[in-house]
């Protein structure tokens, strides 16, 4: 699979979702926490989660993050199908798999990871990685064991540099150990606080920014309500969407050759004829063929910056891991899940207007807020962006997608394939 820009052409602080302690975790919907657990956080509560960070540490364990949901997925599946009718057919054919499959999470570990990825390339953050993990004792060649914050806060600058992180990801990777280990950051807070005091306590840290949080809330914490509001793939695809559900996406155009000599060019543009309407559940790899891994990007809010959702090396050997191509830009913030996490581009056919839907109607599915008319969305996908070079502003993603409210996540994560021609 060729490399993807996903618009927010998505490549700097690495998330890798910890998965490795608990890979065979199972779900269960009914388990997860009651909505009534995600209030926002007394003094007790704090001081109840710093005492449980101790105890995980004196014992040489982290507490992981429960693999379950703060909601029902059937009835988030529900909602948005209603809204626009199109999320039917992507439920049915790309599963949304953050929300689906599910397994539990080392937050610091996940954390620590994004910090380290920061800037280099994701071959060279997982070595600096294994050797981070080598200096506390644990096998480079297990993905098992990580470092608890207990023994990160009191390392030094110098031992840290040693494995290969420059004297400002030591810094922030002591600093984070801190706040888990005062109790600022925790497992209580992050399993059960509000998003609003997850996303402080987070950008409190030095070294993790906005975009990292978004997509530690989603693809991590699985909160139902986030909208990426500054990844430039989100942007391109709920342009997309919306110009595709008012039947105005531009139509791709071809060219093939006609046999014979001097009988020139046959131009067909898409949605001519017939159209290729079967769904498919995945995209094959080609025989022999490593994958790319995807790459998004993120803009900051005086100009653009690069990140990246990409897949963890699950190969036994690096050589056969093909790295970025030399048109992906180093990152600023790379976001590591699971193979598989994020669906290929969407067929156009899954984009059009769901006419067939005694329900559909374009202006409830997406409704058009003053001031963006199709002409205006047209030119925006053709590159006349918007200052900070992005293709949508935080106010017109809200106005766009209020009807996915609360569960903006899920819809979010389908705007990734939706940002790219199948």
């Amino acid at each position: 699979m060729p490399s993807r820009t996903r618009s927010a052409k998505l490549a700097s602080s690495t998330l890798k979702c910890s998965l490795d302690a608990s890979r065979s975790a199972t779900i269960d919907a009914k388990t997860s926490a009651p909505p009534s657990k995600r209030q926002k956080l007394n003094k007790s509560s704090v001081h109840k989660a710093t005492k449980n960070v101790n105890t995980a540490g004196s014992s040489g364990q982290t507490q992981l993050l429960p693999p379950t949901l703060s909601f029902s997925l059937p009835d988030a599946i529900a909602h948005l199908s209603r809204v626009d009718p199109r999320f039917s057919l992507f439920f049915t054919h790309l599963p949304c798999r953050p929300f689906v499959h599910l397994e539990a999470i080392d937050p610091f570990r996940t954390l620590v990871t994004s910090i380290i990825g920061q800037q280099v390339s994701w071959l060279a953050a997982r070595a600096i990685n294994n050797r981070f993990r080598a200096l506390y004792g644990f096998e480079p060649e297990s993905k098992d064991g990580f470092p608890t914050p207990e023994l990160v806060e009191k390392e030094d600058v110098a031992k840290l540099k040693s494995v290969g992180l420059s004297t400002r990801k030591a810094e922030y990777v002591i600093s984070l150990a801190q706040h888990f280990t005062s109790g600022q950051l925790s497992t209580e807070l992050l399993h059960h606080g509000t998003d609003e005091e997850i996303s402080k306590a987070l950008i409190a840290v030095r070294g993790i920014g906005q975009w990292t949080v978004d997509m530690f809330l989603m693809f991590s914490l699985r909160r139902p309500d986030v909208l990426a509001v500054g990844d430039l793939g989100v942007q391109k695809g709920l342009l997309r969407w919306a110009l595709a559900a008012h039947d105005a996406l531009p139509r791709k155009v071809t060219v093939t050759p006609k046999k014979g000599k001097g009988k020139g060019k046959e131009v067909k543009r898409e949605g001519e004829g017939e159209l290729d309407t079967i769904v498919r559940q995945t995209t094959p790899d080609k025989v022999g063929r490593e994958t790319f891994p995807p790459t998004p990007s993120t803009p900051n809010t005086s100009q653009a910056h690069q990140a990246a959702l990409h897949t963890p090396d699950d190969s036994a050997s690096a050589i056969t891991q093909v790295p970025p191509t030399p048109n992906s830009p180093l990152p600023d913030e790379v976001a590591q899940i699971p193979n598989g996490t994020l669906p290929p581009p969407a067929p156009e056919t899954m984009l059009a207007p769901a006419i067939d839907n005694p329900d559909w109607n374009p202006y409830t599915a997406v409704p058009l807020p003053e001031g963006l008319t199709l002409e205006v969305l047209r030119a925006r996908l053709a590159g006349k962006k918007v200052k900070g070079g992005m293709y949508l502003t935080p106010k017109e993603m809200e106005d766009l997608t209020a009807g996915w409210r609360p569960y903006r996540s899920l819809g979010v994560f389908y705007m990734w394939p939706a940002a790219e021609e199948a």
